[in-house]
């Protein structure tokens, strides 16, 4: 019989951790021999499939890795990690909530590390007068369970928007929330990280231990180890006020004009958060404009929603509720062939316009190919300059110097049922983005930053952490210093192929 160091390292895991490993099915490439690696076929239970099908996007869920490691402690990552790295074949995938659209948290022909079992969220009030709380959230949790934990102690946290989106890949990429206007990006709330280093060696990084690390795990996604704990900063917060509310096509100008205003005043409103959504419908040939109104305060009638205050909705879920409920309504599970595209331009209506101008084009351009779509959707998100200097110069974001106006997210994003459509969305899509960069740029209105959580695989957001050459140099040579200190033999840089890596930028 022959083996491999893959096969020799997933027996090692089983050994290891024997309850909590997931096998692999037969039939699959390699050379794993199921027998010696103390793992049978894949039969109902055993974690493997269930591993799979939880997966967001469908590309992800139909790659077959070798084997599906289930930690229940940093302890267990640890140990995997000390085999993994000493064998010479296999590629190794980190999945947290395994929200990715595209394949960066699952590898074939290899092992994936699903942290899912690492759920749980433990709150530790302050036993100082002027200490505060922090809740301690495993990186295999997603924002409902996290939030709902927290609320119990009428406690919030900088937490993202959609339930279920996990917290690990949220975080290490910057992380927006309806908190952001007075807390920042999430990972600028976040005061401890435990991490697995590539040497398999448990570490907390924070502003005192491992500070460097600290920092670059603020916004530079899982180029430095795999975080196994989020230790969060903690706040009082009652209800808040809001939901999702959609109106008919028609009254567009309205919803946008209000999006516009508020970010110009969102500063001296921090608490009124607005997202804004078009949607086409394949069903039913049409399109809605629908927008997410939040006030973190509970307050109903804020004033940054009043240009909206005539507007028929045909639907209307605003409702005093947690952020944890608003988070649960607000969740998705997935299950199409996800093509997303991401940029930021400046707060202008100009550049919405001509986003509506390609949205429309776009429609009706792929006609023909909407029998294999589920919907196509445009989504437009705040981005004030404020969010960037509550922690200015403390993550790797770049944007304290980099978000020079008010700005806007946008997300481009088809659901696509075959890979034939898919593909076609992909190319469609791209050449959007394309047409609409081009046209910020040329009217003085584009905004260099990606966020790395919305961007497709072709686009590097990595390279936009800096507010000019000499800036971004710097943050990236900071990122690539850090790597070579935490990880010198570049496991994280090759053999964890998901991700943007840092060692790729030039």
């Amino acid at each position: 019989m022959r083996f491999t160091p893959l096969s020799v390292g997933v027996a090692a895991l089983a050994v290891l951790a024997p309850e909590t490993a997931a096998t692999a099915p037969d039939g699959l490439r390699g050379q794993l021999d199921l027998a010696t690696a103390h793992c049978s076929p894949s039969t109902p239970g055993n974690g493997y499939q269930a591993s799979l099908d939880s997966y967001y996007s469908l590309d992800v869920r139909e790659i077959k890795p070798v084997c599906v490691f289930r930690p229940r402690t940093a302890q267990h990552v640890s140990r995997a990690i000390k085999v993994l790295s000493k064998s010479t074949a296999g590629n190794v995938a980190v999945r947290g909530g395994g929200h990715s659209i595209w394949p960066n948290n699952n590898v074939a022909d290899g092992v994936t590390i699903d942290l899912s079992l690492l759920n749980q969220t433990e709150v530790h009030l302050p036993n100082k007068k002027n200490a505060g709380a922090i809740a301690s959230v495993g990186a295999g949790s997603r924002w409902t369970s996290a939030l709902l934990e927290v609320e119990k102690y009428g406690l919030s946290i900088t937490a993202g928007r959609v339930g279920t989106v996990g917290v690990a890949g949220l975080t290490l990429g910057g992380g927006l929330s309806f908190h952001s206007g007075r807390h920042g990006f999430t990972c600028d709330d976040v005061t401890n990280y435990e991490v697995v280093l590539a040497n398999g060696q448990i570490v907390d990084a924070n502003s005192k231990q491992n500070p460097d690390l600290f920092k670059a795990l603020k916004g530079g996604g899982g180029n430095f180890g795999i975080v196994t704990r989020f230790d969060f900063a903690a706040f009082p917060a009652g209800p808040l006020y809001g939901g999702m509310v959609t109106a008919a096509w028609d009254h567009r100008d309205t919803i946008v004009d209000s999006f516009i205003r508020l970010i110009d005043i969102n500063e001296q409103n921090p608490t009124d958060s607005q997202i804004v959504l078009y949607m086409y419908d394949v069903a039913s040939r049409s399109s809605t404009v629908s927008s997410t109104v939040i006030n973190t305060d509970g307050i109903t009638n804020s004033t940054s929603f009043k240009p909206m205050a005539a507007v028929p909705w045909l639907s209307d879920q605003r409702a005093t509720q947690t952020y944890g409920e608003l988070a649960a309504a607000m969740s998705d599970n997935g299950g199409d062939r996800h093509v997303w595209f991401s940029l930021c331009f400046q707060n202008n209506k100009r550049v919405v316009d001509k986003a509506t101008e390609l949205y429309n084009q776009l429609i009706d351009d792929t006609q023909g190919a909407m029998g294999d779509v589920d919907r196509i959707i445009f989504v437009f998100q705040q981005l004030p300059r404020h969010y960037a200097q509550k922690n200015a110069g403390g993550n790797v974001l770049g944007m304290d110097k980099s978000l020079t106006a008010d700005s806007i997210v946008w997300l481009g994003e088809a659901f696509a049922r075959t890979p034939e459509a898919e593909s076609l969305f992909q190319r469609k899509i791209a050449a959007l983005t394309d047409e609409l960069e081009a046209f910020a740029e040329a009217i003085g209105a584009a905004t260099q930053w990606r966020y790395i959580n919305y961007v497709n695989p072709t686009q590097e957001p990595l390279k936009s952490y800096g507010a000019e050459v000499k800036y971004t140099a710097q943050n990236i040579a900071f990122m690539k210093r850090v790597s070579a200190k935490y990880d010198p033999q570049g496991f994280f840089q090759t053999r964890v192929p998901g991700g943007f890596k840092i060692s790729h930028v030039k």
